[in-house]
């Protein structure tokens, strides 16, 4: 019974200040089992992994400062202190911890084997090089730029060719395939499910549908790529907000979502090493019920 009267008492800290929760798993459990993970050393392809969750991370700890306020209001004073809440920033940040865990979620933890992880990370690595040369490089004012771009061409070619002889590709049928990977017409989709032999790719959006399934994740998805740019609906809240105390219905939702994501990415990082999973179980058994509830709860919706 003691058990789930701490249980209530988290949900209720969810609720009400989520920020104090926050911080705690991100010091605490995510920092414990992602340093478990550093116990072996790890492949190229799956180096990344630990990458992404740094990268997690750092934009988690900087949501959580942004989310105390950064500004100190003119209103403020010594008896009481006001700081501004920068509710675009902050939005435009948790687009970017969802999307980096949508992506960690998609290459390390969908995956069924780790010929699918290596397949997917190279997936992953080619889509990024076709990315750069997209970028308008003058090699004749940039110094080092024409032997920069040799190389990534180099990187980019073995990289083609390691997918063309990864063992995962030889189940694919060609008609699928095709769907994510075309070096010829500079095709590559990372984002797929892989079912019953059918390949389906997926956009950002899609991806975050899949891997964070609650209609809550997904509007407030959409509300913060519009607070990302600078389009009419952006600016029109703007407006509406701006030198406004931001109530608490448009700070919170942002905060208990923090805090459940972080609850599935341990749960994910545990599920893909078994340092980390050890590591997990050492901790509180109410912490471990509310982690892995609340992740239950959201994978299963």
């Amino acid at each position: 019974m003691k058990n789930q009267s701490d249980i209530v008492a988290l949900m209720n800290l969810t609720n009400k200040a989520p920020l104090e929760l926050y911080e705690y798993l991100l010091i605490g459990p995510l920092s414990n089992v992602y340093s478990a993970i550093k116990k072996h050393s790890l492949k190229d392809w799956q180096k990344y992994s630990s990458l992404l969750i740094d990268k997690f991370a750092i934009h988690s700890m900087s949501f959580y400062h942004l989310s105390k306020g950064i500004v100190e209001q003119k209103s403020s004073s010594k008896k009481e202190k006001r700081y501004g809440y920068d509710l675009f920033t902050i939005n435009s940040v948790f687009r970017a911890i969802m999307e980096t865990y949508a992506t960690f979620n998609n290459i390390y933890v969908e995956s069924k084997s780790d010929e699918e992880t290596k397949f997917r990370y190279l997936l992953w690595k080619v889509d990024g090089l076709y990315d750069k040369q997209k970028y308008k490089i003058n090699t004749a004012r940039i110094k080092g730029a024409k032997e920069s771009l040799e190389k990534d061409d180099f990187i980019l070619k073995c990289t083609i060719q390691e997918i063309e002889n990864c063992s995962f590709i030889k189940k694919i049928d060609l008609n699928e395939l095709i769907k994510i990977f075309n070096p010829e017409d500079k095709k590559v989709s990372w984002r797929f499910l892989y079912e019953n032999s059918k390949i389906k790719p997926l956009n950002i959006t899609a991806l975050i549908e899949h891997t964070c399934k609650t209609d809550s994740f997904i509007n407030n998805y959409r509300y913060a790529s519009t607070h990302t740019h600078s389009n009419y609906l952006a600016i029109e809240h703007f407006e509406n907000y701006r030198g406004k105390p931001i109530p608490e219905e448009y700070t919170l939702p942002f905060q208990k979502l923090a805090v459940f994501i972080t609850s599935m990415f341990i749960m994910d990082i545990c599920s893909i090493n078994e340092n980390s999973k050890k590591v997990f179980k050492t901790l509180p058994l109410n912490i471990q019920n509310y982690i892995s509830g609340i992740t239950n709860t959201i994978k299963n919706s």
